[in-house]
């Protein structure tokens, strides 16, 4: 079956997206299945699922453009000395967002779209409240409450999950970072910037989050709070959610055990640390 933006935008509304909401959409245009007009096609119906009054947010991270110390996969330390000089500083018009997909990608380039201006962890706004969630967005807390997605927080708004899960809510990274969870400050992303006089320096951001593929275990607690809206839309099973019940159900658990959404995979750079500062392990 071919998607059309009229078929999307029926399923969005028949999800429950309100008209003025604010919404902030992680998304997989492949889930969706063929949808004629591409991941434009996409934005418009998100667009008309919100309407005029509404303002929808995108995360357009460049989690390539920091120090590969701490990639998922870090290079060899001889390729990692290459990279450290040649990764671009980042910039919000020209900086491509890395591995958020294909609609994130088309949102960034929509007329009137507005980006903050985090070196990694920048959003990307579209409505009447983009200049407001876009503003000052905080370099030392990127998921904290001076964020993007803090700001929806704040205002009551919306996360949509687009055929993907809980491993892509960044929600759950805000209440994190308001419980000041020590694993937060461990492994510092840096980042490539100018000094005063120009030169070519790296720059540490103080609280950054990592991991999160530990996250889809929030769903059943979710469920149970009756705090998840389901559908298809199109090919893809989705989600609606109220950022601030995400945020007091992730806030529940992890006040009972910090550890439970870190992912159990020993290979992952991430996790093992962070579990051991949590556990009081680390020294």
């Amino acid at each position: 079956m071919i998607h059309t933006s009229e078929s999307l935008y029926g399923d969005l509304s028949a999800l429950g997206v309100p008209e003025g909401a604010l919404l902030a959409v992680h998304s997989s245009f492949r889930a969706l299945g063929q949808v004629e007009g591409g991941p434009e096609a996409v934005v418009r119906a998100l667009q008309r699922a919100v309407g005029e009054r509404g303002t929808l947010l995108f995360p357009t991270f460049t989690t390539n453009l920091t120090d590969p110390e701490h990639w998922p996969v870090p290079p060899p330390p001889e390729e990692r000395e290459r990279l450290l000089e040649t990764i671009p500083l980042f910039d919000p018009g020209a900086s491509e967002p890395h591995k958020m997909g294909a609609i994130a990608i088309q949102a960034w380039k929509t007329a009137g779209a507005i980006r903050s201006r985090h070196p990694v962890s920048s959003w990307t706004a579209i409505g009447p409240l983009a200049e407001e969630l876009a503003r000052d967005h905080s370099l030392d807390d990127p998921e904290g409450p001076r964020s993007p997605i803090g700001r929806v927080h704040e205002r009551d708004g919306w996360v949509l999950l687009l055929g993907v899960s809980h491993d892509a809510d960044t929600t759950i990274h805000l209440a994190e970072s308001l419980l000041d969870l020590p694993h937060l400050r461990v492994l510092p992303d840096r980042y490539p910037a100018l000094d005063g006089s120009g030169r070519r320096v790296w720059r540490e951001i103080a609280k950054t989050t990592k991991c999160s593929d530990g996250f889809t275990r929030l769903e059943e607690d979710l469920q149970r709070a009756g705090a998840i809206r389901w559908r298809q839309v199109g090919d893809a099973r989705s989600q609606l959610l109220r950022s601030r019940e995400i945020v007091r159900v992730a806030t529940e658990r992890l006040r009972c055990d910090p550890t439970s959404l870190l992912c159990d995979d020993p290979r992952c750079v991430h996790c093992p640390t962070s579990r051991a500062v949590l556990t009081g392990i680390a020294s």
